[in-house]
């Protein structure tokens, strides 16, 4: 199964290609994570449809499911919440005590976003826009890559860390102690997707934050050090796209990987990345993927 978020609601797709079920019609759903929703700026449980409070008048940005119905989300302004527990929301305040958030921020001069959060062997993993790459250590949070970077996702599996970044495609099989970077086969360097399939990471690269040459590409896990590889072409996935794909678009579970473009067209691939079909088309745009069941 595999759950989009669309211009207009959430839709779950069977493998197939058929439409299984809608929900949440008439809001814009830009994210999904287990039994979470974030729609129309509200942070929304699918198990009972309704929306959880965020303190300070927050706005969530992304999602990462936990055991007992919570869920973290981080948020405008670089915060990180817990929601889901009987006492209500909680602000991470040792996230909130980061002594370089004063010099966190965005190129266009708006207050910085959490915009992505995994969790591998090492810890929970917090990506900022643009502010960094930190874990959550016993005692602290640590910076994993440098704001520098430009991260725009963090993805682990294991011991193994990826990163997608204007600077191209970090990659760490220690948890994020020591890392490897590469443009190597790119077209450009400004990545913004990162998904880890089996055996495989795969990437979105483009020239920029308002491309007209956007592409996905692939490399085996076990040997960073080769190029990158584009996707598309002869593979039944579009050589290049109009426009980024974007954080959450490309994603992976297993040998499935699935990519979302903004004109609603959903792309299946069974076996990591090697083969494409068309899932799904006229979608009313696609914002958000999730591999479900």
């Amino acid at each position: 199964m595999l759950l989009v978020g669309t211009g207009d609601g959430l839709v779950e797709l069977g493998l197939d290609g058929k439409v299984v079920r809608r929900g949440l019609a008439g809001v814009e759903v830009t994210g999904i994570a287990g039994d979470w929703a974030i729609a129309d700026d509200r942070v929304v449980s699918l198990e009972d449809g309704a929306t959880r409070a965020m303190p300070d008048r927050l706005l969530p940005r992304c999602l990462l499911a936990l055991a007992g119905g919570r869920a973290l989300v981080g948020s405008s302004e670089a915060r990180l919440v817990l929601v889901g527990s009987s006492d209500g929301p909680a602000v991470d305040r040792a996230f909130d005590a980061i002594p370089t958030r004063q010099e966190w921020s965005t190129p266009w001069g708006a207050p910085p976003d959490l915009r992505s959060l995994t969790m591998g062997d090492a810890g929970l993993f917090a990506g900022v826009h643009v502010g960094g790459v930190w874990r959550r250590d016993p005692d602290q949070w640590i910076e994993v890559v440098p704001a520098e970077a430009d991260d725009h996702q963090v993805l682990a599996d294991g011991d193994t860390v990826a990163v997608a970044a204007a600077v191209g495609v970090g990659q760490s099989a220690d948890g994020g102690n020591t890392w490897y970077w590469s443009t190597e086969g790119l077209h450009a360097d400004y990545c913004r997707a990162v998904a880890l399939a089996e055996g495989w990471l795969l990437a979105s690269a483009s020239t920029g934050p308002a491309t007209q040459e956007a592409a996905v590409y692939r490399r085996p896990i076990d040997d960073p050090e080769q190029p990158l590889v584009p996707c598309g072409g002869d593979s039944g996935l579009p050589a290049t796209f109009p426009h980024n794909i974007d954080t959450f678009g490309l994603v992976a579970a297993g040998n499935l990987v699935a990519v979302g473009e903004r004109y609603g067209r959903v792309y299946l691939s069974e076996d990591a990345g090697e083969s494409w079909r068309k899932l799904a088309e006229a979608l009313p745009g696609v914002y958000c993927l999730a591999f479900a069941g």
